[in-house]
């Protein structure tokens, strides 16, 4: 364990944190969890698990080991040189993955994502300055879903210059064209651990289960030593206990299970907890994404992480609204400032609404302002003799003002007070001069300036040969047969 850090937010005890850790390690050692591959499971044996047909339990010795080995910081590297610092005291933040639909740019109606929209995302989101590493933010309907992996990746490596968060991976087949491009940026030779370009994500099933598909799939990704995110995501009620204590408990110990066999793999992987719990509409078993549930439970996993000196990427900017309205705003800002307070570390939802259902070019532009104050209410307060401003307010009444004080000058240049770039900070006759404009349409404005203008540079040539040749032989093994 590690000590915690006293100026986070904490919403539990520490005594309360503890009995969660072992309520985990309780489910891992008498519970188990299911693992379809017999190999692993004799692995797994080796190292002093318990195996009773196809369940395999888990001594908490083991699971003090892969504490131990818990990864601290990382630094990811996108081709522009731009990097991103995933650490303790950092906040970093990322759009949300593979929407289904959007809402066209230009008739504002919501359709199936196509893969120019990927594209101009994927550019869009280059732009946007508060967003650290863009994800594959929208599922391509004209791509085949044999190789859509493959494909997002791709046009992640070609269309973005910042670190990636690469689309989750449930597919052997297509993880192994993964590391290929993976390895493109880096060699074949050299560590994908070492100044990674990006990382991925790969889901357990809820309740504790671990398919053969998706063993298959870590044992690739791990081997490689791709950066990955376990996004465990029990639904209340329905794949884990309807409480949150209990939903923690579960998938914390689906964390530390697949922690254990990354440990087994490649113990040099770096690992992220990344909390998906989620709490339905009871009453037709739909994931409800803008209750405050969400950003309570996301607190605990970020007090529960710092406990065990793991990494976190939760949920943030998510919302149930489908429109742009009042409820959009307090959703994503409650869900968004608990566990920014709280210490995680990474921090997803952008460009979302209607529960991760739609996507929307403007919400990413409104989402970048949300998180450039959700980072003001990060840095805190300095409270040292210069922003006491004691001279300051001497000098004044000696005689002077403080507009004509070089200190206010310095401090609103230095960021003092957040000063918006989207949002509107005038009087109600200025808004009416500018034409009422609300923050959608000044959003669509902002975006539509930003494509129009969009300049990028494009690939070296032999990389882009490389990464075409490894998506032209994927989609004749996975698609063309």
């Amino acid at each position: 364990m590690v000590k915690a850090d006293t100026k986070s937010f904490k919403f539990l005890s520490e005594q309360e944190i503890e009995q969660i850790h072992q309520a985990s390690l309780y489910i891992l050692e008498n519970f188990g969890v299911k693992v379809d591959d017999p190999d692993l499971r004799n692995d797994l044996h080796s190292k002093g698990c318990q195996i009773i047909g196809d369940r395999v339990k888990f001594k908490p010795d083991l699971v003090q080991l892969v504490l131990d080995n818990g990864t601290r910081e990382i630094t990811f590297t996108g081709r522009s040189g731009k990097k991103v610092e995933v650490k303790p005291g950092n906040v970093i933040s990322h759009s949300t993955g593979g929407i289904p639909s959007i809402l066209d740019l230009e008739t504002g109606r919501k359709r199936n994502a196509t893969l120019s929209d990927f594209v101009k995302t994927l550019r869009l989101m280059d732009h946007l300055d508060q967003l650290d590493m863009p994800c594959a933010l929208v599922y391509p309907e004209d791509v085949p879903n044999e190789i859509s992996q493959i494909r997002q990746f791709e046009h992640m490596l070609k269309f973005t210059t910042k670190p990636i968060y690469g689309p989750g991976i449930s597919s052997a087949r297509e993880a192994k064209y993964i590391v290929e491009l993976f390895q493109v940026f880096s060699g074949p030779n050299n560590s994908l651990t070492d100044n990674p370009m990006g990382l991925v994500g790969i889901s357990p099933e809820s309740p504790l289960y671990f398919p053969k598909e998706i063993t298959d799939t870590m044992k690739l990704i791990i081997s490689a030593g791709i950066p990955t995110v376990i996004l465990s995501a029990p639904i209340a009620g329905i794949s884990g206990p309807f409480t949150i204590a209990g939903g923690v408990a579960q998938m914390t110990a689906e964390m530390l299970a697949f922690a254990a066999i990354a440990y087994l793999i490649n113990p040099k992987t770096p690992l992220i907890y990344g909390s998906r719990l989620n709490y339905p509409n009871m009453r037709n078993g739909l994931s409800i994404w803008g209750l405050p549930e969400v950003g309570i439970g996301n607190v605990i996993v970020a007090q529960l992480a710092r406990h065990y000196g793991f990494l976190t990427d939760v949920y943030g900017l998510s919302c149930t609204s489908c429109t742009f309205d009042n409820q959009m705003g307090y959703e994503k800002a409650i869900n968004g400032i608990l566990p920014v307070i709280a210490g995680a570390n990474m921090i997803s939802g952008f460009g979302s609404m209607a529960n991760l259902m739609v996507a929307s070019y403007e919400q990413l532009a409104i989402d970048n302002e949300t998180f450039a104050m959700l980072r003001k209410v990060h840095r805190g307060v300095q409270v040292n003799p210069d922003t006491l401003a004691l001279d300051v307010i001497s000098s004044v009444l000696n005689g002077g003002t403080f507009l004509a004080q070089e200190h206010t000058v310095r401090h609103l240049r230095g960021g003092e007070i957040f000063m918006p770039k989207l949002g509107f900070d005038y009087s109600w006759s200025q808004w009416e001069a500018a034409g009422q404009k609300d923050i959608r349409m000044k959003a669509r404005e902002l975006v539509q300036e930003i494509l129009k203008n969009d300049h990028y540079e494009p690939l070296a040539v032999e990389q882009e040969k490389e990464v075409d040749t490894i998506v032209e032989h994927a989609y004749q093994e996975l698609v063309s047969k």
